[in-house]
């Protein structure tokens, strides 16, 4: 009987000590509000996004790790030399993420291309002997083409100081 209320102790204080971490680990967050119609955007940790340093530069892919007073710790796994970095709130100059809309339609996306693909090239197989191999090969291109539109749409850049404010809630 003591085993199991042992046991029965320790399982509580796990299931206890797991809620209270996820919890505190899940306080802090970045607020991206846009100036314009004041809706807010929040990155947690753990979530991916996209982020320039600088006007001139590229956009990299990034992973926010943790939180302090004025920065993030982002792990970008694109980058050879320096995969974890610590980055300031004011040194970000823009921030993209795409919505759960731009990942449904370029997951979308990717099974139309696939599929007007494969039947661009099994055309003839498809098509048949009458010789209207060239009608099905249109029809692939253009499920082709159909997939590629999702990829046409890029998610809403938020800019510091143009458009948005960066803030980090605890």
């Amino acid at each position: 009987m003591t085993t199991m209320k042992t046991i029965y102790t320790k399982f509580s204080f796990c299931c206890f000590m797991l809620l209270f971490t996820s919890i505190a680990l899940q306080a802090q967050q970045l607020q991206v509000k846009n100036t314009k119609n004041g809706k807010v955007r929040t990155l947690k940790a753990n979530q991916s996004f996209s982020f320039k340093l600088s006007e001139d530069d590229d956009y990299k892919k990034g992973k926010i790790q943790s939180f302090t007073d004025s920065s993030l710790v982002i792990f970008t796994p694109e980058e050879e030399d320096i995969q974890l970095r610590e980055v300031k709130l004011r040194e970000i100059y823009a921030i993209r993420k795409m919505s759960c809309l731009h990942k449904v339609g370029y997951a979308a996306g990717a099974v139309l291309i696939v599929g007007g693909v494969g039947t661009i090239l099994e055309a003839p197989s498809i098509a048949g002997d009458d010789g209207s191999d060239w009608l099905v090969r249109g029809a692939g291109l253009v499920i082709t083409a159909v997939g590629l539109v999702p990829y046409l749409i890029k998610p809403k850049e938020f800019v510091q100081g143009k458009n948005a404010e960066y803030v980090i809630v605890k």
